[in-house]
């Protein structure tokens, strides 16, 4: 008679939802790109600079060598790949970053209309890296699968769990700047930079938007990030970027076309 024999066993599978190169704060960048024509030019050092003017974190080290917060978290960095997508009329070079499951998560072109191979080349990585937003980190969620009791010889079941879409929606309400004569309890925080007014309006969940009284599209909406007073912010045109508290006036830092960044203050009026 065969003995039956029940296991019950509880895995944790970290899962990444709709996860974003900005929600990562370390990138790993090969010594040698898989795409050999690449490794000609001497793009690695230039590919580590712009990810590291985009506030990422850049290992170079082989993986028995990372830190022990990575070697325990594998999946809380992204692998940086150079590929040569160039046809005969323009050098273009794609920039993927792939998770911990080999998944291309994003893949930015940059092109050049340089025609000599190697200029082209680093023209159209500077081209590409100005489309790679600010790092602003998030924590990685995790899922709970359960193995139920199985017997030998036959296939054990997986239950996993639904996990349901919940749709979260705000109404917004955009408070217009305060009259003149108007009372204490109906005035809202204004701030200036010099050239445009804007209001401070509070939602919820430590979130805030700056918007103009006269646009029902804000200005900049802003998320808390893992550290205190630094915010992650999506500008009106969809623009990915970073903001935070600075002696009581907003900073929002905005690309420059060098890839470089300026700062745009806010001033409380």
């Amino acid at each position: 008679m065969k003995k039956i024999l029940q296991i019950s066993t509880l895995f944790f599978i970290p899962f990444l939802y709709g996860q974003q190169v900005s929600d990562y704060q370390y990138i790993y960048v090969p010594e040698k790109f898989s795409d050999t024509e690449v490794n000609k030019f001497g793009l690695n050092d230039l590919l580590k600079l712009k990810l590291k003017q985009k506030k990422f974190t850049v290992i170079t080290e082989s993986k028995e060598k990372w830190p022990a917060e990575l070697l325990q978290n594998p999946c809380h960095i992204l692998t940086a790949e150079l590929l040569n997508s160039s046809n005969m009329f323009k050098n273009r070079l794609k920039i993927e970053f792939k998770d911990c499951q080999t998944t291309t998560i994003s893949s930015l072109e940059g092109k050049s209309s340089i025609k000599e191979f190697e200029p082209g080349m680093r023209d159209a990585l500077e081209d590409a890296a100005k489309k790679v937003p600010v790092s602003m980190p998030v924590e990685k969620s995790m899922v709970t699968e359960k193995v139920e009791p199985a017997k030998i010889n036959q296939k054990s079941e997986i239950v996993k769990k639904d996990l349901p879409l919940v749709s979260e929606s705000k109404n917004i309400k955009v408070v217009p700047a305060p009259k003149e004569g108007a009372t204490a309890g109906q005035k809202a925080e204004v701030y200036s930079n010099g050239t445009l007014s804007v209001n401070r309006i509070l939602l919820a969940n430590g979130e805030f938007i700056l918007v103009h009284p006269n646009n029902s599209v804000p200005y900049a909406t802003f998320k808390p990030s893992t550290k205190k007073d630094v915010y992650r912010v999506q500008l009106a045109d969809g623009t990915a970027t970073l903001g935070y508290f600075e002696n009581g006036e907003i900073i929002v830092e905005l690309d420059n076309s060098d890839g470089s960044f300026r700062k745009e203050v806010f001033s409380k009026k």
